[in-house]
């Protein structure tokens, strides 16, 4: 139970690490070298780029979705946690939600959404404040659990390596 626990922390780690890395490297990179082609350039770049994002974002989105509820339903025990680490984890998967979605209507084409793509820059100056909440809320979560005393080493023997890994007191 401990491997699984500390694979599924490391795929919600890399995937927040995705997730809130890809909307700065399009906020800063992308989307303002794109401003600079012809509009039918611009299209076919911003396509090119999207088209195996999309498929990836979806899967990074659902390994998200299942780290965290696993996380939620094994790890942590939230009827013991303080008031205010609910409140930040609320406030966390309120933004990483909304960051899905953002990220999301901007990688796809549903003709519902081509107002919103038009706004694009925007939209993604949006995703990279939402990607910022949720890694101060994570982070806080994580101080307020060490400072409340909720937090342990834990030794472990993977082959020959041997290594320390902070995870949350086992509560109870």
């Amino acid at each position: 139970m401990l491997y699984l626990t500390l694979v599924m922390r490391w795929i919600h780690i890399l995937g927040a690490a995705i997730l809130v890395g890809a909307p700065f490297i399009m906020w800063l990179g992308i989307y303002p070298a794109a401003a600079k082609l012809p509009d039918d350039r611009r299209d076919e770049l911003l396509e090119a780029i999207n088209k195996p994002w999309r498929k990836f974002l979806g899967a990074v989105i659902l390994l998200q979705i299942i780290s965290g509820v696993y996380w939620l339903l094994v790890v942590e025990h939230m009827s013991q946690e303080p008031p205010i680490y609910q409140a930040l984890l609320g406030i966390k998967m309120l933004a990483a939600f909304a960051l899905f979605f953002v990220l999301s209507v901007l990688a796809g084409r549903a003709k519902a959404f081509e107002e919103f793509r038009r706004k694009a820059p925007m939209w993604i100056g949006i995703a990279v404040g939402l990607g910022i909440l949720t890694v101060v809320c994570a982070s806080s979560m994580r101080i307020v659990n060490m400072h409340d005393h909720r937090a342990e080493w834990v030794h472990m023997q993977i082959g020959h390596a041997s290594i320390h890994v902070l995870t949350p007191a086992r509560h109870g």
